[in-house]
């Protein structure tokens, strides 16, 4: 917001300083208050069931500790080969302390991207009174907080309001130091490689993370800097980036590239053609909008049906009201360029950082849409909206009384209209996933097999560690007139196979393991059919079932 053309004037009387102190303090203690906040929020939300969760969040990091890549084959589907790094803190977690600490904390550290987005909000909005510009910086930071997103995410184990938090810290880190970034390069390039650093390391972690490394890397272009130092700062933002994706992705990179010849297996294998998996991109394009019609109107039709950017229910919106503001100052800045050929003295500015946040929001959004569309994506986006929409109505609108009216009416809306969306909660009990599984009598040499396209990876820890797990069927696997070389994999395995072989499969998912097993000649032997059905399961109503197989028909002969 542009410092005030018209002060507010501030009070005279000899009482003002006490007010001054006991404002600066509540407000202080707001702020202190916003992790213990989330975390209470996220106790009181009940535990997170979410699919992701039992697909892949605790399955990779035990994989990876245990070394079970080679062991089991793709019971996770796609999500089987991601980065297991991320997740490993909360598989310590969850194995080391009760459901409700575990939630508390992933709750507390949500929290801390209100931190982060005050500190933000504080670098770039200055007022004619401290008090003032602090309760402001405060109100863009909760309702930043206050995002569907963030409120459906918080202590749930999707994580992408946490890795925002290197990402939020890169962009205070250059907003404080801005000074150093104009005086010289030598002085300017240490932070600008660690903001790069920082947000590289979120990429390495979690490749959709890295619309936000692309964003940042053009926003020094919004920067009130000579053209050069912007180019070169952002070179080296982007030399830090790699740096950071090198420390967190980099290994695992390498292990993709070993086993399968494709070191960001199994997406973009279109290009590196690896015979593990289809020769595609693997990209979920269910959200992403077709044609610039709904290109243009998409950040207002999504809140109108948020199903278009994700798989539930929610309403926010930040992002449709900043489209609208952006729309208006692109029209203002229009007419001003037309009054500058008429009239050359005429010169309008706005925040001298309102390019910075503009730039890299609208990039960010536009590679988000293009990329996925999943509305998680965008977490960083809602974050930082509020704080926008601030600095926006600080260049449309010049009286300073008017613009923090019409600011506190904008952040008020949001968070009456707001609507987090749910992926799914359950009451906290004393075992975060309750998997009693059925008794295995010889583990030594069972091999079992998973058909379907159910979520169940989260299980595989609570069997006997000797027993192997290959899923024949699901969304990156299965019955194939040209199987790819997991496929035949696993089919070599079950022919040189002499022990037990179990299928587990759930409930309303047997056609999909009937027509698995006959692929691989093979058939259920429903006799000693066992069913259980775990405690985190949304859907008890529809168990599990553990059910011996037997030779069938004759297989498909696997292609060598």
């Amino acid at each position: 917001m542009k410092a005030a053309n018209q002060p507010i004037p501030a009070p005279t009387d000899a009482d003002a300083p006490r007010r001054e102190f006991w404002s600066l303090l509540i407000a202080r203690l707001l702020l202190f208050l916003m992790p213990i906040a989330t975390g209470c929020y996220a106790l009181w939300i009940g535990q997170d069931v979410s699919w992701d969760l039992r697909n892949y969040h605790f399955y990779n990091p035990f994989a990876f500790l245990t070394g079970r890549m080679g062991q089991d084959v793709a019971v996770a589907h796609v999500a089987t080969y991601y980065n297991p790094l991320m997740h490993l803190p909360f598989y310590w977690a969850v194995t080391s302390l009760p459901p409700k600490a575990v939630g508390f904390l992933l709750g507390l550290m949500s929290g801390f991207n209100g931190w982060a987005l005050y500190g933000i909000a504080r670098q770039t909005i200055q007022l004619e009174r401290r008090t003032l510009t602090v309760w402001v910086c405060l109100a863009t930071a909760w309702v930043g907080l206050l995002g569907a997103m963030n409120l459906a995410e918080i202590g749930t184990s999707y994580g992408d309001n946490l890795l925002s938090l290197p990402v939020l810290a890169a962009i205070w880190l250059i907003l404080r130091y801005r000074d150093r970034l104009s005086a010289s390069l030598r002085s300017a390039w240490p932070i600008v490689a660690t903001a790069g650093f920082l947000t590289g390391a979120v990429v390495g972690l979690k490749l959709p993370m890295a619309v936000y490394a692309v964003a940042f890397c053009v926003a020094f272009l919004g920067l009130n800097l000579p053209f050069q130092r912007r180019c070169q700062l952002a070179f080296i933002f982007g030399l830090g980036v790699l740096a950071g994706m090198a420390l967190t992705g980099g290994f695992w990179m390498l292990e993709m590239w070993h086993r399968f010849r494709n070191p960001l297996f199994p997406y973009f294998n279109q290009y590196f053609q690896s015979p593990w998996g289809a020769i595609g991109s693997y990209r979920d394009e269910r959200f992403i909008p077709i044609g610039w019609k709904q290109e243009w109107l998409f950040p207002i039709a999504f809140n109108l049906n948020p199903l278009q950017v994700g798989e539930v229910v929610f309403r926010d919106l930040r992002l449709p009201l900043l489209y609208l503001l952006l729309l208006v100052l692109l029209g203002q800045v229009l007419c001003q360029q037309l009054k500058r050929r008429k009239n050359a003295s005429a010169t309008e500015s706005g925040p001298p950082l309102t390019g910075f946040f503009v730039i890299f929001l609208v990039v960010a959004f536009v590679l988000w849409m293009k990329m996925f569309a999943v509305y998680r994506y965008a977490m960083i986006c809602d974050f930082l909206a509020p704080l926008t929409i601030v600095l926006v109505l600080g260049t449309l609108v010049r009286d300073p009384r008017r613009q923090l009216l019409f600011a506190l009416i904008g952040l008020v809306c949001l968070v009456v209209t707001v609507q987090p969306g749910n992926w799914g909660r359950r009451a906290w009990s004393k075992d975060y996933f309750d998997v009693h599984v059925p008794a295995i009598p010889d583990p030594q040499h069972t091999i079992i097999l998973v058909a379907g396209h159910d979520s169940m990876a989260y299980m595989i820890p609570f069997f006997p560690p000797q027993v192997r797990f290959l899923r024949i069927q699901g969304y990156s696997t299965g019955p194939s007139p040209t199987p790819n070389e997991t496929d035949r994999h696993m089919m070599r395995i079950l022919a040189g196979h002499k022990g037990p072989i179990l299928i587990l499969y759930r409930s309303y998912e047997e056609w999909n393991a009937l027509n698995a097993l006959k692929f691989h000649g093979l058939k259920l032997d429903p006799t000693n059919r066992q069913r259980f059905a775990p405690g985190i399961e949304p859907q008890p109503e529809h168990p599990y079932f553990l059910c011996p197989v037997k030779d069938g028909v004759a297989p498909v002969p696997p292609l060598y």
